[in-house]
């Protein structure tokens, strides 16, 4: 008698503290990955349009002092998620003794990560109650903006096409023309 192959393999699935744990003996030194919902995940390559936009993001939101702003920096989401948004803005300055849990504002840059930043970071970084969640989408030249966060999920989400202004959700802080942020940059 043949005996069928598994068709899915067994996961076991982490919580953030485990995780935190491997980080700090080095078991994942090296490796860019992140913790989403148990699992760790390869985080996808930073293609020089990725870099490009983050940079000009962090132009953007650094002329106001009032508000910190983090980089490619994890958000733990208890009980076993830990993103690590493109850019992610505070009220004030993230303790240096453990990741922050909320955010003002976060935002994925996408040329290839789209399922994932708008599926799974969406639902995390409403669980997390971000107030706005901004996902741009370089090969599409939008920015999906997510507001109002429920219980795993946004409850708004407007799209402004390139052409379009995306209003700031921060006081100090200059509205965003998509044209300007995308200019010259290709996926």
């Amino acid at each position: 008698m043949a005996v069928e192959p598994a068709t899915t393999l067994p996961v076991h699935r982490i919580d953030v503290d485990t995780y935190n744990r491997m980080v700090a003996c080095g078991a994942l030194e090296g490796q860019r990955v992140e913790l989403l919902e148990g699992l760790i995940v390869e985080m996808s390559p930073l293609s020089p349009a990725h870099n490009a936009v983050v940079t000009r993001l962090m132009r953007h939101f650094a002329a106001a002092p009032r508000w910190w702003m983090r980089v490619q920096s994890s958000i733990e989401v208890p009980p076993n998620a830990e993103p690590e948004p493109d850019l992610a803005v505070f009220a004030q300055e993230p303790s240096p003794k453990h990741h922050p849990t909320t955010a003002l504002l976060a935002i994925e840059v996408a040329v290839s990560s789209h399922m994932i930043d708008r599926n799974v970071k969406a639902r995390l970084y409403a669980q997390a109650g971000i107030p706005a969640y901004w996902l741009i989408d370089v090969p599409a030249r939008t920015v999906e903006v997510r507001t109002e966060p429920g219980s795993g999920s946004y409850r708004h989400c407007e799209t402004f096409k390139e052409g379009s202004i995306v209003p700031s959700p921060l006081t100090g802080i200059d509205d965003v023309d998509i044209a300007a942020l995308l200019a010259g940059i290709t996926d």
